[in-house]
């Protein structure tokens, strides 16, 4: 199999220092044997698991066998990576991905200055570091790991995603010279706030789900935004999305919102997710709305069919979810709501009975 292309490692002296590691290890576990080590299927027990067992990525991985200038390595049961070792050695990588395994530190990365997407997803990673000076990366991901803040990125110019969902994080850092970022997520942390967002003005997608947010707001320069998931939060209000005209899908489901409001002027939705709130009615003032095609208001507390009926100038509506609503309790839900809202394909999670005869 061909080595890496147009590499500038000497694979020899690779070769030899992943070898000496490989001698030095088999070295430290022969001294380390005591009279009652297990060999060979014995039955003693090992001091650790083999999910726990230290292993370094050069003992699951041959360097000198990476094409294309890309890492990947996930993680299996009894083969976890607990350090990234000899990395350096690897200076034309251009993608390393680690996901699944058992790395503490990730500062070993700073020597991989050609690095343009890093993912470390999924591991027991506490501190963001030696990311300094990898300028050129386009893509970080740091998600299901134990991160508990975001240091200053901004040396990070070129970078377009950036993703730490599932960790530990209980404010928004470190974020404000990207002006390239594009992809934001910071789903599942401890968040409270929405805040430190103001240079983001390229950004075009913001997940912020399964935080503790409770007001919507500092999206005020976010002009480009696209999408923006808030949804499993705390927000009792819609609100703070004034200058965000170029919205296409708006995600606010599971949270305590009792109105639809303040979202005619957002013309460019074609998904609006208010599932799992408080609602008891649907304004009159929708109409706006023409590119919205899907609308979830299921577990909510709509229960007049007038309501419905302000839908009916939205043209462009194919699906629309109210299940587990009281008027979905009565026994004609469906065939007065096809009756009201002709133009839709499917209602809760069954086509409509015109979708169903336009196919046969």
């Amino acid at each position: 199999m061909d080595v890496m292309k147009n590499k500038s490692v000497n694979t020899d002296a690779l070769q030899a220092a992943v070898d000496a590691r490989a001698r030095q290890r088999t070295d430290d576990a022969d001294a380390n044997k005591g009279p009652d080590s297990r060999e060979d299927g014995g039955e003693g027990e090992d001091e650790h698991e083999p999910s726990e067992r230290p292993t370094t990525l050069s003992s699951c991985v041959d360097y000198t066998d990476i094409q294309d200038h890309e890492l990947y390595y996930v993680g299996t049961a009894g083969v976890k990576v607990t350090e990234l070792d000899a990395v350096e050695m690897l200076q034309t990588l251009r993608k390393l991905h680690v996901r699944s395994n058992l790395l503490r530190s990730m500062a070993s990365v700073a020597s991989l200055v050609q690095l343009e997407h890093l993912e470390l997803y999924d591991n027991q990673i506490q501190v963001i570091d030696g990311v300094q000076a990898l300028v050129n990366l386009k893509v970080l991901d740091l998600s299901f790991n134990e991160i508990r803040s975001i240091p200053d990125l901004g040396h990070l110019q070129q970078l377009e995603e950036l993703y730490v969902a599932n960790n530990k994080l209980t404010r928004i850092s470190g974020l404000a010279r990207l002006g390239k970022l594009k992809k934001l997520d910071l789903g599942a942390n401890r968040l409270r706030a929405i805040e430190g967002l103001d240079g983001l003005a390229n950004l075009e997608e913001l997940w912020l789900g399964k935080n503790k947010i409770t007001t919507i707001k500092g999206l005020e320069k976010l002009a480009k935004l696209r999408i923006t998931s808030v949804q499993s939060n705390r927000v009792v209000a819609i609100t703070g999305f004034e200058n965000n005209a170029d919205l296409e899908e708006l995600y606010l489901s599971h949270n305590g919102l009792e109105k639809i409001e303040n979202v005619e002027h957002l013309t460019k939705l074609t998904t609006m997710d208010l599932a799992g709130n408080r609602i008891t009615s649907i304004p009159t003032n929708l109409a706006p709305l023409s590119q919205l095609e899907d609308l979830w208001l299921n577990d909510n507390q709509i229960a007049q069919y007038a309501d419905v009926e302000n839908l009916a100038p939205l043209a462009a509506l194919r699906t629309l979810y109210l299940e587990r609503n009281p008027l979905a309790q009565d026994f004609e839900y469906r065939k007065k709501l096809e009756e009201l809202l002709p133009q839709l394909n499917q209602i809760d999670a069954t086509p409509t009975t015109s979708a169903r005869q336009g196919r046969m």
